[in-house]
């Protein structure tokens, strides 16, 4: 199935945003909340410079699955020919490479890539492309962001602040100095019941701009432990009959690739990436659900998004925890959801999420499970 709007289908204010980034001279800062379209944006607007011949094009984003929805949606738009997309990290591991330096094999991977920053910092480094495009602008680093503004002529970034979830010296004040502008202020993705629980979990007033005022509101599934896995199969089960893309969203890897096992011993089809790279070659457009971290999910969307794995003892969420990013993982996750969202959660859950209150969501339990998809379907 399709994966992108349709241009005649979008907002004036978006349709006015794009005409902005193809025409503008400059850089662009162009800002929005999560479901606005950034990325729509970016990908129309790039459309455009191809069929235009704007000269050299990359596109930079910071994660393998939005490098492989950003391969999907090109081919969609038959231009994946027309420009150079990349992840940050590899992107900027081959430019060091092509200034002869290779780290030493006996660091660890990060120290590595200071290194190669450092390097690529004080390299003297020619203009290569005429446009370099910036999705999720938010999740990079300054030093990352110097080496951009000395490879392109011009530089068009996206992002939201509000959406941080990687620690970095990134700033919107330092966003609002690169140039032009431009605000989005109405959310297309999600309708107002998946708004009003979100709010939680953002200092903005999404409900006050969201355009789709209709909407089913969200399940909040309450289960034991030991029921996880099966009711999480029993929604794939009945939620994979109406042929639209599903995630089923975590911020616990170890958890998701349990979960793959549990579905695939109970005959649930589903598709788990043990290795982040290999979303790169994931085809967006298939209904067959797909599994992967709050973190992947990062920049993606789904009709139907299914939301677990919060567990306060986890070691992971108590990193977040300390990190002060629990919030805004959170809100990644369930703003990936553009129709139905499940939230499946179990005694262990973190507070911010067992104490979302029944009347943001039709709690159920595996008694009425069948009747809550009578009414949906």
């Amino acid at each position: 199935m399709a994966i992108l709007i349709p241009y005649q289908q979008l907002s004036e204010e978006q349709k006015a945003v794009i005409r902005r980034v193809s025409r503008t001279d400059g850089n662009l800062y162009v800002e929005g909340p999560a479901g606005s379209g950034k990325t729509l944006i970016s990908l129309y607007a790039l459309k455009n410079f191809v069929e235009n011949e704007s000269g050299n094009l990359l596109f930079l984003m910071y994660n393998h699955s939005l490098y492989g929805y950003l391969k999907t949606a090109l081919n969609e738009l038959d231009i994946i020919n027309g420009a150079r997309i990349a992840t940050k990290d590899k992107f900027f591991w081959d430019l060091a490479k092509t200034k002869g330096f290779s780290p030493p094999r006996d660091l660890d991977y990060k120290d590595k890539y200071n290194m190669i920053m450092n390097v690529l910092l004080s390299e003297d480094l020619e203009k290569q492309y005429d446009i370099i495009v910036v999705d999720e602008v938010q999740d990079i680093s300054g030093n990352e962001f110097e080496i951009i503004k000395k490879l392109g002529n011009k530089i068009i970034t996206l992002g939201d602040f509000n959406q941080g979830i990687y620690k970095t010296d990134m700033s919107r004040t330092k966003m609002m100095t690169l140039g032009d502008f431009e605000n989005l202020s109405t959310v297309f993705r999600y309708h107002i019941e998946i708004a009003k629980l979100a709010n939680n979990f953002t200092e903005r007033d999404l409900p006050s701009m969201v355009r789709e005022g209709n909407g089913v509101k969200p399940k909040i599934v309450d289960v034991t432990e030991e029921q996880l896995f099966p009711e999480i199969a029993e929604i794939l089960r009945n939620l994979v009959l109406r042929r639209k893309r599903v995630g089923v969203i975590s911020p616990d890897k170890d958890k998701l690739k349990a979960l793959q096992a549990y579905l695939k011993n109970n005959n649930v089809e589903s598709i788990y990436y043990e290795e982040n790279r290999d979303f790169r070659e994931h085809d967006f457009s298939t209904t067959v659900p797909l599994l992967l971290s709050s973190f992947s999910a990062k920049g993606l969307e789904f009709e139907n998004v299914i939301v677990f794995g919060f567990n306060k003892y986890n070691s992971r969420i108590e990193k977040l925890m300390a990190e002060n990013l629990l919030k805004e993982i959170i809100f990644v996750s369930i703003t990936r959801c553009n129709s139905d969202l499940f939230i499946v959660r179990t005694p262990n859950e973190v507070d911010q999420i067992k104490n979302l209150a029944v009347e943001q969501g039709v709690e159920t339990t595996d008694d009425d499970l069948s009747n809550l998809f009578d009414d949906l379907f």
